[in-house]
């Protein structure tokens, strides 16, 4: 628009008003696309934890549920590996005994009458991510360099399963296409360049894949092939990501691998504290679900024993129960 002498505003404080509220609005709408994250009140964070971890956050769920705390209501439910699995079913609000039927039921193998393409060679030497892992608890390179070279490991070593049997496990979990309706997100990290993914239901990729690509362990499955790109586990950058939570009012953290007596699970879970000063920064109420005593002498000697399912489960369960006055004073304030 031409400004002529007719068109004269004689009050240039006004045009700096507009320009302020033009600048605020288009702030606005840039924080809205960048970020799902931004502009939510409550959050559930689900850990990452194996078969084990899966089953005892499932018990805590259910715990608290017991209690009238009903976690499905979160606006944002953010889960990594194992509790990427545990956070569609909560998002996609199961009913109770579908729910507990699936946190016991033993990690799928085979469709029927189809070959077992497991492995029966050894069981795959780890040594190589702990050490990693270790490397990038020290904060002397950046993570997504050491990410990316565990990328390139994981998609050179043997996986258990191939990527074609793991893939159909998790469409067989989860065979709707569609996401669930609440804010419900998992995490995994690209193979290649080691850049974290954040998935959800704007990402155009069926739900089982995107779940199968957080849970996919490098040296135990191979990463998931998703629109040309290849994906593992979001533990690989935390087992928590809890980070992303950011923005949120308050964020209910369950950490199923704190203090477990497993060494990988306690290297998976070093970059939680610095993950919780950003939240408490961005002035986000955190609240932790660590295991118990009771819960940690139900995990057994690793959170990958597919037998603790049920005595997890049940420790979780009673753990929820006993804590959820404790929770609900927290979550619905």
């Amino acid at each position: 628009m031409l400004l002529t002498p007719s068109l004269r505003i004689a009050d240039q404080k006004s045009i700096s008003v507009v320009l302020l509220i033009l600048a605020s609005l288009l702030f606005v709408c840039v924080r809205a696309i960048g970020s799902g994250s931004v502009n939510k009140d409550r959050a559930v964070v689900l850990g990452g934890g194996g078969p084990v971890g899966e089953a005892w956050e499932s018990g805590i769920i259910a715990g608290l549920a017991d209690k009238g705390i009903d976690l499905s209501s979160a606006d944002l439910i953010l889960g990594t590996s194992a509790g990427a699995i545990v956070g569609a079913r909560l998002a996609s609000r199961m009913p109770r005994t579908d729910f507990i039927n699936a946190a016991l039921a033993p990690s799928a193998g085979p469709p029927p009458g189809q070959p077992d393409q497991t492995s029966s060679g050894p069981p795959p030497d780890l040594t190589f991510l702990a050490r990693k892992l270790q490397e990038m608890d020290s904060g002397k390179r950046l993570k997504q360099s050491i990410c990316a070279e565990i990328g390139e490991w994981a998609q050179k070593v043997r996986p258990v399963v191939s990527e074609s049997q793991f893939v159909a496990s998790y469409q067989r979990r989860f065979p709707e296409k569609e996401w669930p309706s609440r804010g419900y997100e998992c995490v995994s990290v690209e193979a290649t360049d080691g850049s974290l993914r954040v998935w959800n239901g704007s990402s155009a990729v069926p739900l089982a894949d995107a779940v199968a690509s957080s849970c996919a362990l490098p040296g135990v499955f191979a990463p998931v092939t998703i629109n040309g790109h290849r994906y593992m586990d979001g533990g690989v950058r935390s087992v928590t990501n809890a980070d992303l939570a950011r923005g949120c009012r308050t964020a209910l953290v369950l950490v199923p691998t704190m203090g477990a007596d497993d060494a990988l699970a306690k290297s998976f879970t070093h970059p939680l504290s610095g993950e919780l000063r950003t939240l408490r920064d961005s002035r986000c109420k955190v609240q932790l679900i660590v295991p118990d005593t009771a819960s940690l002498n139900a995990f057994g000697a690793t959170l990958g024993d597919e037998n603790h399912r049920a005595p997890a489960f049940n420790a979780g369960l009673a753990e929820g129960r006993d804590k959820a006055g404790e929770i609900a004073k927290f979550w619905t304030k």
